[in-house]
């Protein structure tokens, strides 16, 4: 009896401290958190617009002129120049584009009418002319027509072969069409303001941790503490029974 007495002694001894130690396992908690945002966009858009109506008009296209290529040649005696002729006819705004070639230089002039005045030799034009161009084997004329009505190209040279060819001479086309044309403008200004809230929730949540045991645990530590102390004050004060 007396051997269980103090083994129970010291088991209450021994565990009423570690009682008082024992953690116990914590919990998580969340804490949810509301938030929200105040949005304002505002912009203003500017539309033009543009009227149209319809009428009768007057369009100018481009239709081929086609110069008909001509090919001549100067016999002269030396130190003489012979002339050539050679008329067109065009509207206003008639481009005249043109290639000459000769195989000795020679010289060439664009007059509004057939009149002029040759000098001595009969190599040059003498007076005003609408375009000069001398002392070419190769030369590309172009030339716009101020008006409607025939003008002439007077060439002259020594003895010569000269080839003349059309390069896409073109005159106008006018043509009465249905035509397009803007009758007014307007501006519009478009103004446009938005507020808008945005709510939202943020958990917080706290992490599992250990934690000491509550007070109801340290109270019963200290109950069995007294109670052993409790027992070892009556061992001491009571005899143990000896055997006969």
């Amino acid at each position: 009896m007396a051997r269980q007495s103090t083994a129970l002694l010291i088991a209450l001894v021994i565990l009423s401290p570690i009682t008082a130690l024992v953690p116990t396992l914590g919990h998580g908690t969340s804490d949810p958190v509301v938030r929200s945002a105040v949005v304002t966009e505002s912009y203003t858009s500017t539309a033009y617009s543009t009227y149209f109506g319809s009428m009768n008009g007057t369009v100018v296209s481009q239709q081929p002129a086609r110069l008909q290529p001509v090919g001549f040649g100067f016999i002269t005696a030396k130190g003489k120049c012979s002339q050539f002729s050679y008329p067109v006819t065009v509207t206003t705004g008639t481009v005249l584009n043109a290639q000459i070639t000769a195989n000795n230089p020679i010289n060439v002039y664009l007059l509004p009418a057939y009149d002029f005045q040759l000098s001595p030799d009969g190599c040059s034009i003498i007076g005003a002319t609408i375009l000069a161009e001398n002392n070419f084997t190769s030369y590309l004329l172009h030339w716009t027509a101020p008006s409607d009505g025939t003008f002439y190209l007077i060439f002259t040279g020594p003895n010569a072969v000269v080839i003349l060819t059309d390069d896409g001479s073109w005159k106008p086309i006018p043509q009465t069409q249905m035509v397009s044309v803007a009758t007014s403008t307007e501006t519009n200004n478009m103004p446009y303001s938005a507020t808008t809230t945005e709510t939202y929730t943020t958990t917080t949540v706290t992490p599992f941790y250990l934690q000491p045991t509550t007070n109801y645990l340290v109270t019963v530590a200290a109950i069995m503490g007294l109670i052993a102390i409790l027992l070892l004050f009556l061992r001491k004060t009571i005899p143990t029974p000896r055997k006969p």
